[in-house]
């Protein structure tokens, strides 16, 4: 009778391991907000990309520091097996993410910046696109530029770009930073356009300032509106980074200031991501960690068509039907 309860007993905690063995990855996304193109798009295609590879996600959307402690707190004690944190900087989130890394947690970075604990990193490279846009606005402009920068150094990838702006601008004597700010997140545009309409005020004369660098081109957009309405037009240009289809749009008028903007793929960052995630908790080997996706510059006289503009709303199936193969001919240095 022993031997047959024994050979129950076994059964019992084989087939328990086995459903255990069959319970699908839990994938905790977190992100910064929605206020652009770039947030909305990777947060729908990490949940595509999760649920076609047979995991559940669990998004939130958080605006702030606090908030978004709380809610990789709540990813901890709901027994996720990854967290994956879009935008920011996964620094500042660093005492709750530690956590999670001791309790066998894989960390991911899409666009968030890394730290020690961070087992994925995807971006594009923002040290090479804010060279990028720095290099075309000072040579627009004969090495001769008086910017207004706005920035917000919440975001690593943010300090990134600005960083970049001010060490390319060491070769051109003739070019400074005249004015500065810091936007508004997640209600970004009313906070820039008022911003900038104050720096306007306190630079009427035209040439003291004649350029906007903007960190990312929802600030670019805002900063052409008080522009506009300014009638200064003729005295700016203005460059970002994105590919906004906000910043298309305005790039397309006629009298737009905005000249250049550096692309990102946010769908294919975010499809990059969630795979390694997944080859990691299949016990994988990773080639690398750290990926960077490829970015472009994209200038007013030669813009897209609008039928290939980054609008959220395409890309609401990106992913869905999609295989665990991680795209690595698509990937960038």
């Amino acid at each position: 009778m022993r031997m047959r309860w024994m050979a129950v007993f076994v059964a019992a905690v084989a087939l328990a391991a086995g459903a255990l063995a069959d319970e699908p990855f839990k994938i905790g996304i977190n992100n910064f907000g929605q206020a652009n193109f770039f947030a909305r798009i990777g947060r729908q295609v990490m949940i595509n990309v999760v649920e076609a590879l047979g995991g559940v996600p669990v998004s939130t959307v958080t605006a702030n520091v606090p908030d978004r402690i709380a809610a990789i707190e709540s990813f901890i004690s709901m027994g996720v097996d990854a967290i994956i944190i879009q935008e920011g900087d996964i620094k500042m989130a660093a005492p709750a993410l530690e956590e999670a890394k001791r309790r066998g947690i894989i960390i991911a970075s899409m666009d968030a910046g890394t730290a020690p604990f961070v087992d994925v990193v995807v971006e594009s490279n923002n040290w090479v696109m804010g060279a990028m846009a720095a290099c075309e606005l000072v040579n627009r402009l004969q090495g001769k530029a008086k910017i207004v920068l706005i920035w917000n150094p919440l975001g690593q990838m943010i300090r990134m770009r600005a960083g970049e702006l001010k060490l390319v601008l060491t070769e051109y004597p003739d070019s400074e930073v005249v004015a500065e700010f810091v936007y508004a997140w997640p209600d970004f545009f009313p906070d820039i356009k008022a911003k900038m309409e104050s720096v306007l005020t306190a630079h009427p004369e035209p040439g003291s300032i004649n350029a906007v660098f903007a960190t990312f081109d929802g600030a670019g957009v805002a900063a052409a509106a008080a522009i506009r309405e300014a009638g200064r037009q003729n005295e700016f240009i203005i460059v970002g980074i994105d590919g906004d289809p906000m910043a298309y749009e305005e790039m397309a008028k006629p009298d737009s200031p905005f000249v250049a903007t550096v692309a990102q793929q946010p769908w294919l960052m975010a499809e990059t991501v969630v795979k390694m995630v997944f080859a990691l908790l299949r016990g994988e080997e990773l080639p690398r960690r750290h990926v960077y996706i490829p970015a472009k510059l994209v200038i007013k006289e030669a813009l897209p068509p609008e039928s290939e503009w980054p609008y959220p709303e395409r890309y609401a199936d990106y992913g869905t039907d999609t295989g665990p193969e991680i795209p690595w001919d698509k990937l960038g240095g």
